[in-house]
């Protein structure tokens, strides 16, 4: 005689499914300033793990490196590790799905200018700390350099390659601002 037992399948929290819209991060604002990136430019995927910026049409994993994603917290877990540049090279290599490590240019869609440290939309890409974070961009002006973004205050800047800093991976290409679908 066999025991069957049925156990229920729960679906995903009404956030972290595809389609639903990520809550708005306004109130994180400071006084008079208005979102540079705001929730409603993202769409969610993969369980919540990833979202799709529809502006650039870019594919972001929300945690860092060293992090991950927690769908009944809507969180990433844990802390972000730090890497070398050419550490952060490597590791972006072996990642699977065409997940790389982002242009400059690409991490800069992702600053949120309306507050500081974090300077990134914390709904969107939550638990994420201040500091710098590798882009891919080689500073051709000093060969030991690379660009990188500091989400304390969202700028753009050259870093020594052997410094430590974060890594978000994205997927995709950079849709040129006024280009059609």
């Amino acid at each position: 005689m066999s025991i069957s037992l049925l156990i229920p399948c729960l679906p995903a929290p009404l956030w972290a499914q595809e389609n639903t819209p990520i809550p708005l991060a306004a109130d994180a604002c400071l006084k008079g300033e208005v979102e540079t990136t705001p929730s409603t430019e993202f769409s969610l995927l993969e369980d919540g793990a990833v979202v799709r910026h529809e502006r650039t049409s870019l594919e972001w994993q929300r945690c860092a490196l060293g992090q991950r994603w927690d769908a009944e917290s809507n969180g990433c877990a844990g802390r972000p590790a730090t890497h070398t540049w050419t550490k952060a090279m490597r590791l972006a290599a072996k990642s699977q799905e065409a997940w790389r490590l982002p242009t400059g240019d690409e991490l800069l869609t992702i600053v949120e200018k309306c507050h500081d440290g974090p300077a990134i939309n914390p709904q969107v890409f939550p638990n994420t700390p201040s500091g710098l974070y590798w882009s891919s961009s080689v500073d051709t002006g000093g060969l030991d350099r690379a660009w990188s973004v500091s989400f304390f205050s969202g700028q753009y800047f050259r870093a020594g390659k052997s410094q430590n800093g974060r890594v978000r991976l994205v997927r995709g290409t950079l849709k040129q601002p006024g280009a059609g679908p």
